[in-house]
Formats: C-alpha cells, sequence, structure tokens
C-alpha cells in the first residue's frame, strides 16, 4: 500500500504574503515528520489530535488496529464490501510481487518491503471482519484453537492407526498428512455439528 504525499508550491498569487507564510511553515513541518521515518522503519511521526491516544507500536495490535481502523470510519475512509474484497485481492497480489522481489534479491529493503505488505493484507482482512460484524482478535483465537484441536486429534488417530508403534506426525509422508488432516476436520466438524444441534 504505497501512499505519496504531494505538496502545494507557494506562490504570491494564492493568497496574502502571511498565507504563503504560514503554507510554508506547515509543509517544512511535513518534511520533518517525514524525515524522522528515516530513522527506522518502527519510527512514527507526531499526532495530530485525531491520533493522539493511539500509539502504534503498542504490543496489543487488535486495539491498535480497532481505534486507527474507528478514525478512518471517522473520516469516511470506510469502503463498501465489495471494494474491501477487491482491496484484498490487491495487497496479495503486491505481496506476491514483493516476496519475489525478496527472492530474487535478499536485501534488507525487500524483507522490509514484502513484510510491510503483508501487514497490509492483514489489515485489510480485519478491516473487512469488523465490517461484516466479526471481532478479528476473536476470529483469529478461532483459528487458533481449530489448528490446536486439528493437529491433536490427527496425532492420535496417528496412534490408533499406528497398531503400535511409536510413530508422529513428522515421520508421515505429506499425503499421509494430508488424510489425517482430512480425517481430523470432518471428526471435529461431526461433533460440533452434534453440539449446534443439541443447542438449538
Amino acid at each position: 500500500m504505497r501512499i505519496t504525499f504531494n505538496t502545494f508550491s507557494t506562490s504570491p498569487s494564492m493568497g496574502s504574503k502571511k498565507e504563503t507564510t504560514r503554507r510554508a511553515k506547515k509543509e517544512n513541518e511535513l518534511s520533518s515528520y517525514l524525515d524522522t521515518l528515516k530513522q527506522s522503519k518502527t519510527a512514527t511521526v507526531s499526532p495530530l489530535p485525531l491520533m493522539k491516544s493511539i500509539n502504534p507500536n503498542n504490543r496489543n495490535v487488535f486495539d491498535t488496529f480497532t481505534k486507527i481502523d474507528d478514525v478512518t470510519r471517522e473520516i469516511n475512509f470506510v469502503r463498501s464490501k465489495e471494494s474491501w474484497d477487491n482491496c484484498l485481492l490487491e495487497e496479495m497480489e503486491e505481496f506476491t510481487i514483493a516476496r519475489l522481489e525478496y527472492e530474487q534479491s535478499p536485501t534488507k529493503q525487500n524483507y522490509d518491503h514484502m513484510e510491510e505488505e503483508m501487514g497490509d493484507i492483514f489489515y485489510t482482512a480485519a478491516s473487512i471482519a469488523k465490517n461484516t460484524g466479526i471481532n478479528p482478535e476473536e476470529a483469529f483465537r478461532s483459528t487458533n484453537r481449530k489448528f490446536f484441536n486439528r493437529i491433536n486429534v490427527m496425532d492420535r488417530m496417528l496412534k490408533l492407526r499406528s497398531n503400535g508403534e511409536n510413530k508422529d506426525l513428522k515421520a508421515c509422508t505429506d499425503s499421509e498428512r494430508r488424510a489425517l488432516w482430512n480425517a481430523a476436520k470432518r471428526k471435529i466438524y461431526d461433533v460440533q455439528s452434534m453440539q449446534y444441534l443439541a443447542d438449538a
């Protein structure tokens, strides 16, 4: 996600001398803020009141995302559901290009670019979730549970099929792992479906 800032040239025709001076001062402030970004990729500019209470380096990334996303809605930057979907595809394409660039030339700059594009995918996906009424943190937590449970069921199914052999998942072939994954997925789905029916 690339954003380009264009500043306006100052000339007497644009207004009074006072206005020209004020504009020049604002442009110098913007240049100063942008200069701080040269220090490191974790550098941030000084926030104006709109973003004053937000710390982008907060370890709770979903809390920070929610606050920033609220601001984007406040300034009417929120997209339609269709445009968000297109945006996600666009970000995925940009990440693929950045990854290929890094594979061809594994420099720090290319790595940072690849990491940035992956972050754009996360942010866009979280925005889509929020726009749909889904809590992105809960969705991620749910997926963590799903993978945790599915791999544990795979491991137990393997032990049952091994007839006493001490075989583990790391020793399986790709096709064996895929078969176990699909079998575990079906078993867990069946169990959870029964629970939904019981709760209905």
